[in-house]
């Protein structure tokens, strides 16, 4: 397994929070009652893969620390979450929300103390990273297969409706935990691949407009929800990121996706403000031309916004809200580099 950054990592990690950034603004003008125009379309196709994809990408390097020193797991992979979750959850709220703050702040303070438990939709990521994390810690000496086979069954029966619990992290957790865990196990063989793959553009750019086609095909007919199938288009699909990934990290002046999956979990904690108050901006303007287009905007501008936010507070006290301070890290774990955000540069290719 490869020991520092991986080039195609990064780029399928920039293009999966670029869709996921996407998705949180189209769902956000639907919620609001304007129409979404050609981009509701799009993101119905990337639905059956998007979650699956991301969740898989971020297990693929837990091989470095699952096995190693427990406090040193626990504060790099869980509490290291669970801060940036908390900051930015406070954050949020008071950009987002501060009328209820001054207006009514005991109610103020009782949202943040219940999103603790069910986690926000604009952080919910965040929150299940943290709880995959602890989960598969706890289970790391569980013969795979058995965890596999059970997560699977868990994921078929949470996406078809037939358990629904109406908590947020349980129904989250069994709907995509298998894919998490399967990049953890897979992770040799995912590398193994991708060094086969990486010298055979044509033939990845055919098979990935097949796959585009075929995963269109299951959306167009309603389908993708079912038994088996959801759980087949969710694997096909992240093997198509990862293949897409490959081919995005060969065309130079596509450096910045792989820029924006260094710092996806960046871009992921700071879009939703940016995102929502574009959005109360627009529609207080009144009638929206062209919502496709105007979501799509929406979205690289909350993208550039976030980074070039990152960029200019990372030298400054504001650099808290990126990288945890070492007074809130274990004692042993404290010399660790995972208390930021801001990842090395690539090492690989």
């Amino acid at each position: 397994m490869p020991l520092g950054r991986v080039n195609w990592v990064d780029h399928a990690k920039g293009a999966c929070i670029i869709l996921i950034v996407t998705l949180f603004a189209t769902q956000g003008f639907a919620a609001s009652g304007m129409q979404t125009g050609w981009m509701g379309p799009v993101m119905s196709w990337a639905q059956p893969f998007l979650m699956p994809a991301f969740f898989f990408l971020a297990a693929l390097f837990l091989n470095r620390t699952l096995f190693g020193p427990s406090r040193h797991y626990i504060d790099r992979k869980i509490l290291h979450f669970v801060y940036f979750y908390i900051v930015w959850l406070v954050l949020q709220d008071v950009v987002l929300n501060n009328g209820l703050l001054f207006s009514a702040p005991h109610v103020f303070a009782g949202d943040l103390l219940a999103a603790l438990i069910e986690p926000r939709e604009s952080l919910v990521l965040v929150y299940m990273l943290t709880v995959f994390h602890a989960v598969t810690g706890l289970v790391r000496r569980v013969p795979a297969r058995k965890v596999f086979i059970i997560a699977a069954s868990l994921q078929i029966a949470f996406t078809t409706g037939w358990i629904e619990t109406g908590s947020v992290v349980l129904n989250e957790f069994g709907r995509w935990y298998v894919f998490f865990f399967a990049g953890y196990i897979a992770a040799p063989v995912v590398f193994e691949m991708a060094e086969r793959v990486a010298g055979h553009g044509a033939q990845t750019g055919r098979a990935l407009i097949g796959w585009a086609v075929a995963n269109a095909a299951f959306v167009g007919l309603h389908v993708a929800g079912l038994p088996l199938i959801s759980l087949a288009l969710g694997f096909a699909g992240t093997g198509a990121m990862i293949a897409f990934g490959l081919m995005l990290s060969r065309i130079k002046w596509l450096s910045i996706i792989g820029y924006a999956g260094r710092h996806c979990l960046i871009v992921y904690l700071t879009c939703a403000i940016p995102v929502t108050l574009m959005q109360r901006g627009l529609i207080a303007s009144g009638e929206i031309d062209h919502a496709g287009l105007v979501i799509l905007t929406t979205t690289l501008g909350a993208v550039a916004l976030s980074l070039g936010f990152h960029r200019l507070v990372r030298r400054t006290q504001l650099n808290v809200l990126y990288r945890r301070p070492m007074r809130l890290r274990i004692k042993s774990a404290r010399f660790s580099r995972s208390s930021a955000l801001l990842p090395p540069p690539p090492t690989a290719a």
